[in-house]
């Protein structure tokens, strides 16, 4: 008779097996049926299913979507939501503190690996940590159920085998179900009305006794600070030879862990050159290596992070709580690690219209203000809407500027040379700028940080330094975040002052740019004639080559010009020191948007041959302002135009492979006729296509190009045009208006078109002979000149 533990890990393989919504149920039956004896194998066989491994992508946390899979999104979100059943299975087990899982050391963040192969020992690590007697470096950490599904959840983010694996676009695919569980983790474990983390547990005992930190030159500047200090977690725990066992108080630990854990996986940005000058093992570098450009999605579970630590912290009450102990000390611990993450991830993140997604995470960082409970914003209880999100109370918040410092004036110098080198005139870089010119100009912020600058000049004597209490907060802060030989430029000196009186003139430019684009544009549709309006009311409104219409490019001007005006503000610049220089519109450019924006209305009609589809592609030569590609692919598998129905291209193509995989050999010999039949043929279908494939860049070199003939084919794509149905639905219309009924107005449109083809059938021949003459005429009046 096999044992129990054996009959819940055949159900759950046989439950592994199912789909998503029967395997989740039943796996719940059987978290809620079996013994703690019994799943202890049955979990991490569980959890390596959900995450999955090198060789596949788990349960699809990232792929799963609200709008594509809204049945399994819902499923996925109960199932591993924070109270149920896989948490059901964690508390289930945990009361046994001797039940430990191992978590492989391959799988932390690099910064923590090389930490612990030169023996420094994070003290959120140390009790964790197994003792290997036959290696340095351990292999594996060891966890307990609640743990070691939090670290594989947040690995799965940061996991390089899934970034490799992933082919959605990765900056769209943010309605994941992970995001959602992120998101329930956050709110769940971090409670902003006070109130406690359900389920109420007991006391969890750690087995293990904590380990002896390795100390080293460069141990001070460990930015892995333990959230709670150990005098908060239990009093037995305040002195360090204490007894072997340590014990957590329930309404904090798993509080303390998820953020420790998200801060050490999501929040890990350490430079390629620092990570191959370490001497890794060979299981670390057997790892592929890890994207310096995090995904949307990474950046986006960033800034919930940020947002939820700062309502976290601002529901405190002061009850002297562990919990409310907790919320005050956490943003200490962990904002040096955020400003580091922010800081070198602007530093290295393009130059495109993604980097919208780090500023809004520095912006969220900065405002702590915007993430207050509404009561506490006035003692007369709910704020003006137009009230919230501000600073009402400067003193409140001076401590945070102070501390921060560098996250404000060190990251808005690193942004001023970014935007003086961006288009400014792109209405999303537009937009970008106005945010942060809108944070940076909001009442009392300059002047805190003008104040938190004060005596940070090294020249001004020591008693002076000391009569400023934010001076010598943001001094120790520089020290441990940017180290002794850092050289501090203050935001309001006169360097930086002369830069933003450059990059005014900059944005006056791009202001006028922007004007006169959308005067020009705005002239221009008043100009259209009706032909050309007939044609956009049916293939949309023109757009210019990078997708950007009339409306958005209204609101570019109104952008510079506010941002413009906010910096005068924040810098108090006088309108006399501003260099009155002779500032003009960009000429070449507002021509290239112009010139662009038409491009498909210059080459539409006898330049486009619609039997070889393909794009149009600006150009700057000579007058020539656009050209039409050709593409050298099959052309039933061009990707779907504007002015064709999706729905109807997918269908029309799934029945014509049917049709043409079915009766290729007839189809053909059909074709190939040369009487009236094979002529009727060649009207309804496609004629033999060549299909060329480019070399394409493979290790080692290219591959060799190719050529690939596809036969005579069946073709309805053209009835998925909206061209085509609107002139079909035009004759069904006056069919009806005459008289025909929905039957009759079908069988005449139906014979019309048979009509049409049978008299081109027979006309080929005479078309054909006429054309060939014509051919040969020009031919001999070629050659005789």
């Amino acid at each position: 008779m096999p044992a129990p533990t054996d009959v819940a890990t055949v159900r759950m393989r046989a439950y592994l097996s199912l789909p998503l919504s029967e395997r989740c149920r039943e796996l719940a039956v059987l978290i809620d049926e079996s013994s703690t004896t019994e799943l202890q194998n049955v979990f991490p066989q569980l959890i390596d299913s959900i995450f999955g491994l090198s060789s596949n992508t788990g349960w699809g946390l990232h792929t799963i979507n609200l709008r594509k899979h809204p049945q399994e999104y819902e499923v996925l979100s109960n199932f591993l939501g924070p109270q149920g059943p896989i948490f059901s299975l964690c508390y289930k087990l945990l009361p046994d503190c001797y039940l430990k899982y191992d978590f492989p050391v391959s799988y932390l963040p690099t910064k923590i690996q090389v930490m612990l192969e030169d023996g420094i020992v994070p003290p959120f690590y140390s009790d964790k940590l197994k003792d290997e007697h036959n290696s340095r470096m351990p292999s594996a950490l060891s966890m307990n159920p609640f743990e070691y599904y939090i670290f594989h959840f947040a690995y799965h983010l940061t996991n390089p085998w899934l970034q490799l694996q992933l082919l959605e676009n990765v900056w769209i695919n943010w309605e994941t179900v992970y995001v959602q569980l992120a998101h329930l983790y956050l709110y769940h474990f971090l409670p902003r009305d006070n109130s406690p983390v359900l389920p109420i547990i007991g006391p969890y005992v750690k087995k293990s006794p904590p380990r002896k930190i390795v100390h080293s030159p460069e141990t001070k500047r460990v930015q892995t600070p333990r959230l709670l200090r150990s005098m908060i977690l239990s009093p037995s725990t305040a002195h360090p030879q204490g007894g072997p066992q340590q014990q957590c108080l329930p309404q904090v630990w798993r509080s303390e862990t998820i953020v420790q854990v998200f801060l050490d996986f999501w929040l890990e940005y350490t430079e390629e050159e620092k990570i191959t000058s370490q001497p890794l093992t060979s299981t670390l570098s057997s790892l592929p290596r890890r994207h310096s450009i995090h995904s949307g999605e990474h950046i986006r579970l960033v800034r919930a992070f940020i947002k939820t630590l700062h309502e976290f912290a601002n529901s405190a009450i002061g009850d002297r709580s562990a919990m409310d102990e907790l919320k005050r000390i956490i943003l200490p611990s962990v904002q040096g690690k955020i400003y580091t993450f922010l800081r070198k991830a602007i530093h290295h993140w393009p130059l495109d219209s993604s980097f919208r997604l780090i500023l809004e995470a520095w912006l969220s960082f900065i405002q702590p203000w915007r993430y207050v409970p509404e009561l506490s914003y006035s003692p007369q209880g709910r704020p003006e809407d137009e009230d919230k999100g501000k600073i009402h109370d400067p003193q409140r918040w001076m401590s945070f500027v102070a501390n921060n410092l560098l996250a404000y004036t060190s990251i808005f110098q690193q942004l001023l040379p970014r935007f003086m080198r961006t288009d400014l005139v792109a209405p999303k870089n537009a937009l970008m700028l106005f945010r942060v010119t809108k944070v940076f100009s909001q009442p009392y912020l300059p002047q805190m940080l003008a104040e938190a600058e004060t005596y940070m000049d090294d020249n001004i004597t020591r008693s002076k330094i000391s009569s400023n209490q934010w001076s010598a907060v943001a001094r120790q802060q520089i020290l441990e975040l940017e180290g002794p030989s850092y050289q501090y430029l203050p935001m309001f000196s006169e360097s930086t002052v002369s830069q933003i009186v450059w990059f005014l003139s900059i944005i006056k430019q791009a202001h006028l740019t922007a004007t006169s684009i959308v005067e020009a544009l705005e002239k221009r549709n008043t100009e259209k004639k009706f032909i050309r309006t007939i044609w956009e009311f049916f293939n949309g409104e023109e757009h210019s080559n990078d997708d950007i219409g009339l409306a958005e490019r209204k609101r570019v001007p109104g952008f510079l010009a506010t941002s413009q005006q906010q910096i005068i503000e924040i810098f108090q610049i006088k309108v006399e020191d501003i260099p009155q220089v002779a500032i003009v519109a960009d000429q070449e450019y507002h021509d290239s948007i112009l010139s662009d924006s038409f491009c498909q209305s210059q080459c539409e009609g006898a330049c486009v041959d619609g039997s070889r589809p393909g794009v149009f592609v600006p150009i700057q030569e000579e007058r020539q302002h656009c050209r039409y590609i050709e593409y050298m692919g099959d052309p039933e598998l061009l990707p779907v135009r504007s002015n064709e129905c999706e729905i109807l291209v997918r269908w029309f193509y799934r029945v014509c492979e049917v049709i043409n995989s079915k009766y290729n050999l007839q189809i053909t010999t059909f074709y190939n006729r040369e009487d009236f039949v094979g002529r009727l043929t060649k009207k309804i279908i496609q004629p033999p296509t060549t299909v060329r494939q480019l070399p394409k860049r493979v290790n080692g070199g290219f591959t060799g190009g190719s050529e690939k003939i596809i036969p005579p084919r069946l073709s309805l794509r053209i009835f998925a045009s909206y061209n085509f149905m609107t002139a079909f639905l035009i004759c069904f219309i006056l069919l009806r208006i005459i008289g025909y009924g929905i039957p009759g107005s079908l069988f005449i449109v139906s014979c019309l078109w048979i009509f049409y083809i049978i008299i081109g059938a027979i006309c080929e021949p005479w078309t054909t002979r006429s054309n060939v003459n014509r051919f040969a005429d020009n031919t001999l009046g070629f050659s005789g000149n």
